[in-house]
């Protein structure tokens, strides 16, 4: 598994609301994409810096699809007001995650 990690600045106000207002915008959009499994999106209200993962099968299905998520990400980015820091892709040799979603 591979993660693309952007770092983005921006407004503080809101940056959790806006970090969700983006998913609902753009997770069904990525998942048209081979090899997509998965969104995390990490905020610090204080900070205001956010931190938007995706997940990928592979390195390949990653970079198959790093041309359009660029453009998506600068255009919603340009949109919120917010900066882009930095793209980072990692290797995950290490995934589990135990979410409850008893509500």
């Amino acid at each position: 598994m591979v993660a693309a990690i952007t770092t983005v600045t921006g407004p503080s106000l809101g940056m959790a609301d806006y970090a969700r207002m983006a998913q609902e915008a753009i997770e069904g959009w990525l998942r048209g994409y081979d090899g997509y499994r998965g969104l995390l999106v990490f905020t610090n209200e204080d900070g205001e810096r956010a931190l938007i993962v995706t997940l990928w099968e592979t390195a390949e299905a990653e970079v198959r699809s790093r041309s359009g998520r660029s453009t998506m990400r600068d255009q919603v980015t340009a949109g919120a007001g917010m900066t882009i820091k930095e793209v980072l892709v990692y290797e995950v040799p290490v995934c589990e995650l135990l979410l409850d979603r008893q509500e």
